[in-house]
């Protein structure tokens, strides 16, 4: 789909008042999707100071195993050192600035700049002798630190020089991802999905499922996720659910698993980790709910629900029984946004004997495809000049409020 973004107003958009004069729980004025100027505060303001989903620790599973990543103007290396531990560095030669690694996947016993040969040890500290020719010695030389999680598998990383306090989201989400042993999986596939939409249409998107039963048929056979929508005006289904859940979350305490009711649009937090049951006769989300997998790390059975994940601004993750499937999003211009899909299974399963593609992808590669349409058709439709947003609903875009309060908050700080 193409379409030509315009300016909000003549001479660019005035942030600060864009910011100010939004209403709490209401919807975006066009100029947060559309102006260069609100991009690029997006990028100073969220994703240089947030923490944010970089990859999975399985990834890189030996030493020097690394990936890369960037987002706006940051660079960053991802690489697992010689002693087991996970690091995350800027992507730059303390010497000139050259980026280091050009893969955005690799193995490397040292990383080694390419234009001069300033090599730097797995750890960021530099090799190279400086003290004689350069007047500094080696030891103040060495790759910039970025602050990096691992939380049970899951890389998160922060760009500024104090990054927030992050306690509050590993302690909720470790316990929770634990047994389902991220780090002894693999990625059993992964695709690049670019979306002619803003960034934070997508994650709005994300928040609700106010639009599923008119465009995901294979999600919806899988989750109640559109009959808890209907019970909020139905009172004897929101009772039928409760009773669903109830019995759910007994057998997920039983199993040593926690339901996790730590969720964004319950407590107000900028995270949610929540395992929640399936469908009757769905012990995965597959297309016919049999497993697709074998079971992930130590899950002790089919029957385990999903557990979903999800941290603002740019990750949410599905973990079944017997595969996971992450999102995340790297914002590229103010219409345009990167979302890299990614399929894990439990380390041990081979394709073709214990899984199959066809099988374990087609639920949310579907989903996912489906999604993005709907986002570049809002996309096209909040660029124009006469776009005045309408108002949300009270009962299903709750949480799309909840986003975006949370993101102003962000914005004013």
């Amino acid at each position: 789909m193409n379409y030509v973004s315009t300016r909000a107003g003549q001479g660019g958009a005035d942030v600060p008042g864009l910011v100010q004069r939004h209403n709490r729980g209401g919807p975006l004025e066009r100029a947060f999707y559309t102006a260069p100027e609100v991009f690029e505060a997006d990028l100073r303001h969220i994703f240089y100071r947030s923490w944010l989903f970089a990859g999975h620790a399985c990834s890189i599973p030996q030493s020097g195993d690394y990936f890369t990543w960037r987002v706006g103007s940051e660079m960053i290396i991802v690489v697992r050192g010689k002693d087991g531990e996970i690091r995350a560095f800027h992507n730059f030669c303390r010497h000139r600035g050259t980026r280091i690694c050009n893969d955005e996947h690799g193995h490397a016993r040292k990383l080694v700049c390419p234009y001069h040969r300033w090599t730097y040890d797995l750890d960021g500290k530099l090799i190279t002798a400086t003290q004689r020719e350069f007047e500094v010695d080696r030891s103040e030389l060495g790759l910039l630190p970025v602050a990096l999680h691992n939380v049970a598998g899951l890389i998160f990383v922060n760009f500024a020089d104090d990054p927030p306090d992050f306690s509050d989201a590993i302690e909720t989400i470790a316990p929770q991802m634990a047994p389902h042993a991220l780090e002894k999986c693999k990625v059993a596939h992964s695709v690049d999905y670019v979306v002619k939409a803003n960034w934070k249409i997508i994650f709005e998107n994300n928040r609700e499922c106010y639009h599923c039963p008119s465009h995901h048929d294979e999600y919806n056979a899988a989750t109640y996720d559109v009959m808890r929508d209907r019970a909020l005006f139905e009172p004897k289904l929101q009772a039928e659910l409760d009773a669903i859940t109830a019995d759910a979350n007994a057998r997920f305490r039983a199993l040593g698993l926690s339901e996790g009711n730590v969720s964004s649009e319950m407590s107000g937090a900028y995270f949610r980790c929540h395992r929640t049951p399936l469908m009757k006769g769905y012990v995965t989300q597959s297309l016919d709910g049999s497993p697709v997998a074998p079971l992930m790390g130590d899950v002790p059975e089919m029957d385990t629900g999903t557990l979903r994940t999800t941290l603002f601004p740019n990750f949410w993750q599905h973990t079944n029984c017997d595969h996971a499937v992450a999102a995340r999003i790297t914002p590229i211009s103010a219409d345009e946004t990167r979302i890299r899909g990614i399929w894990l299974v439990d380390g041990k399963a081979e394709e073709g004997r214990d899984y199959t593609l066809d099988k374990l992808l087609p639920v949310w590669d579907q989903t996912n495809r489906q999604d993005w349409a709907i986002c570049e058709g809002q996309q096209i439709g909040v660029s124009s000049r006469h776009y005045v947003p309408g108002p949300f609903s009270k009962y299903r875009e709750r949480n799309v409020a909840h986003f975006l309060d949370w993101y102003l908050a962000e914005m004013q700080r």
